[in-house]
């Protein structure tokens, strides 16, 4: 019981952090399971997927009842992302946990870096939309081949695919970070039951911990994208870079 609360707890605060920004929660949740709790890079990911769809579709209904969602672009991203989220969750099983740790820090120190280095200028031009179909988006081919990647990611790391989908949106499109956030939520929602269906076949997922995590993603899906509303797109920004770095370092931390 005592395990459960504390697994409720983690999604609940991962998945509210994770909707609010974007990238779906597990990337809180991998770094905690891989240095508290013990997990295999194959298992953190798959068990982590468990918390990713519950976040994504309570996030990403959120949003699409908000009208935030760019329903084109999420959908080429996500049929993409098919096959990426099948080859990441077979990946997995074939890497080190020295190497899963350190690509993942790495991936995330570097998205961070960026967002900080250069926010000014990705969001100095973009204005909030009431409708953001009628905004620049990037081409079909980058929407699949980004939608490939965030598949790939997703689920060889389980957190989502977000640390790839939300960058891409931010270089290749006009959209506000408001709806960068909401459209990067509908792909991870329409792409990682995929990897969690072939890591479940794996045997990689820890079922005793789907119920805690699954209800607490349910629960702080839709507070973290109400939460979104209350702030400004580069202080959006600047959580996403924090919260990537301090996962990053915790990464790090447990490799040393």
């Amino acid at each position: 019981m005592h395990l459960a609360l504390e697994l409720f707890g983690v999604a609940f605060i991962s998945s509210a952090f994770g909707s609010m920004v974007g990238l779906g929660g597990g990337f809180i949740l991998v770094p905690i399971l891989r240095l508290f709790f013990g997990m295999s890079p194959a298992h953190a990911a798959g068990t982590s997927l468990a918390l990713v769809v519950a976040n994504s579709g309570s996030g990403a209904t959120t949003y699409l009842i908000q009208k935030r969602v760019h329903i084109r672009v999420g959908l080429t991203a996500a049929l993409g992302g098919l096959p990426g989220s099948i080859i990441g969750a077979i990946l997995v099983k074939h890497i080190s946990p020295a190497l899963f740790d350190g690509i993942l820090a790495l991936l995330l120190m570097v998205v961070a870096v960026d967002m900080i280095w250069n926010r000014h200028r990705r969001v100095g031009n973009r204005r909030d939309a009431d409708d953001v179909t009628d905004l620049q988006v990037m081409p079909r081919r980058a929407a699949l081949l980004t939608g490939f990647i965030v598949g790939l990611v997703s689920s060889l790391f389980g957190i989502g695919g977000g640390v790839v989908m939300v960058p891409s949106l931010l270089y290749f499109s006009q959209l506000p970070a408001h709806a960068i956030s909401a459209t990067s939520h509908f792909v991870i929602f329409l792409t990682s039951p995929v990897g969690l269906v072939v890591h479940g076949f794996q045997h990689d997922v820890v079922l005793a911990d789907v119920i805690p995590l699954v209800l607490g993603g349910l629960c702080g899906g839709p507070l973290g994208a109400r939460l979104s509303l209350r702030l400004q797109s580069r202080h959006l920004l600047i959580f996403v870079a924090c919260a990537l770095a301090i996962a990053a370092i915790s990464l790090i931390w447990r490799s040393l």
